[in-house]
């Protein structure tokens, strides 16, 4: 980058990420004026175009704008279609047709949806709260860019259980097993997230909050509020952030402001500035119909969504088991989990489980004696090693979004109890975990209940206590809950089907 400053040689083209003000994408139509410079001199002018157009295709869209401030020449290569064209596939990589329409060209649909494109390239985004307002739920969103009508939508992922079976276990026979065939869907009728096309021109400040086309018919209204990320200094043990540390990310933001986030310091000061690893929405109920002079507003509420990098929910040959799960809660119904696999050293640096339990002793394989079991093979792939970690991206009043649901320390030979003989599990490996359970309204360690008009808080009234992980296979995990006597399942959600397939069902049955 350094290297092609130089070689423009001009005081008019900077690339540097100063503190005024940003170039505004939407105004570039503006007629090129006398304070171009002169370009004669400089050496990028005289190579041939397809080596400008190489150079110019390693800029970022903002150092593009840059660029057309400088000179007729490359104002007319920056404007060239394709390398906007570019730009917009790289945030949509999923839609291999994609074309510019609603738009005349690729540049007039980038610029339409400048600087939001992040949400559909990132995707996947859990929020702090559910689209009703639980602390302790959250939502799970999907992102995605609707060629047909040119706007970026987020939609909730929603899952019901469906029909339960109930078999025995011949491995232990006291405990009945409920069968678990989740239907995962999208709320298409009610998005969370709707930008239509220059809504950011309206407005051309990345501190205001735009209003969105949501929620008409039920009278909820949302803003949208872009944020910036807290540097590491910046942040401290006591600060309540989202996303909670345990969880990989990119960027956190405070999670707690008495003024719900109204101040400037909680935004962006300018497009170099925006996160586009977090977001809030603003939320309240009006009164008196859209646009009413006298709507009234009440119960307005504030959700921070952030997204997870993808290379933590990605499979792969080392590390088949990690993605989005959605798994089954019983009575609070499905929720939708992260796992992650890593090494047992924790040398990537993933977060480590902040918990000790004096149950390990439950977990040294003695209760399996007289059970039928398989030899273990040797050989193995090399994928079942490592540790790995379950965590909840939505979540209920007993363990909460943001909170590990079970953890694996070791799912190879370190923490193997044997091989399923039995014909339900038959081969399956299984392995020693830890299973996170709490007491109603658990929060941070802490669990608030009422009695004789006192609030009374118990600490610490959330424990791990023994389990079973029963790797049936790379889509399907099983969870021996040992002291409850009961198994529960956990099913791999494979969110790119509904990006790849604008038309994919409303409920999709996993396979």
């Amino acid at each position: 980058m350094d290297t092609l400053v130089r070689m423009l040689g001009s005081r008019k083209f900077t690339l540097s990420n100063s503190s005024d003000t940003s170039p505004a994408l939407p105004h570039m139509n503006s007629p090129v004026t006398s304070t171009l410079a002169d370009t004669r001199s400089s050496p990028l002018t005289a190579l041939p175009t397809e080596i400008i157009y190489e150079i110019l295709s390693l800029l970022p869209p903002l150092s593009l704008v840059r660029l057309t401030r400088t000179s007729k020449l490359l104002r007319t290569h920056a404007l060239t279609d394709s390398l906007w064209a570019k730009f917009v596939r790289e945030n949509v990589p999923s839609q291999q047709d994609l074309q510019c329409y609603p738009a005349e060209s690729w540049r007039d649909l980038y610029i339409s949806l400048h600087p939001y494109w992040f949400l559909v390239r990132n995707k996947l985004w859990f929020s702090d709260k559910a689209h009703a307002g639980s602390n302790l739920t959250g939502s799970l969103m999907l992102a995605r860019y609707d060629s047909r009508r040119g706007c970026i939508e987020g939609l909730r992922v929603l899952a019901k259980q469906g029909i339960h079976a109930f078999e025995s276990w011949e491995w232990a026979p006291e405990v009945i097993i409920h069968t678990f065939n989740p239907e995962v869907s999208l709320h298409v009728d009610d998005p969370i997230v709707k930008i239509d096309g220059g809504m950011y021109a309206k407005h051309n400040s990345v501190k205001e909050e735009i209003l969105m086309n949501t929620g008409y018919t039920r009278g909820v209204r949302s803003k949208l509020s872009l944020c910036h990320g807290l540097t590491p200094e910046e942040q401290h043990e006591s600060m309540a952030l989202w996303p909670p540390r345990i969880v990989p990310a990119k960027e956190r933001v405070r999670n707690d402001s008495q003024q719900l986030f109204k101040g400037t310091g909680h935004r962006p000061s300018s497009l170099f500035d925006v996160s586009e690893n977090t977001f809030r929405l603003r939320k309240w109920v009006e009164f008196g119909g859209m646009g009413a002079p006298l709507g009234i507003h009440i119960g307005e509420d504030i959700m921070t969504f952030s997204t997870v990098p993808e290379e933590y929910y990605t499979p792969t040959k080392e590390k088949p088991w990690q993605g989005i799960w959605v798994g089954d809660y019983s009575g609070h119904g499905c929720e939708f989990l992260l796992l992650i696999q890593s090494a047992v050293d924790k040398s990537s640096g993933l977060p480590k489980a902040s918990f000790q339990t004096p149950l390990q002793h439950h977990l040294d394989g003695s209760d399996l004696q007289g059970r039928r079991s398989l030899p273990v093979e040797k050989g193995e792939d090399g994928s079942c090693t490592g540790r790995l970690e379950a965590i909840k991206l939505t979540g209920d009043p007993n363990v909460p979004r943001g909170e590990y649901t079970w953890v694996a320390e070791d799912i190879g030979s370190g923490g193997l109890l044997r091989v399923a003989g039995e014909k339900i599990f038959k081969g399956a490996r299984v392995v020693k975990s830890l299973g996170h359970c709490a007491a109603r309204d658990f929060r941070d360690g802490e669990h608030s209940y009422s009695s004789v008009g006192l609030t009374i808080t118990d600490f610490f009234t959330d424990q791990f206590i023994p389990a079973q992980l029963i790797m049936v296979d790379h889509d399907t995990l099983a969870q021996y809950w040992q002291d409850f006597g009961h198994v529960s399942f956990y099913r791999r959600v494979d969110i790119d089907q509904y990006l790849r397939n604008p038309d994919v069902p409303t409920a999709a049955r996993l396979p």
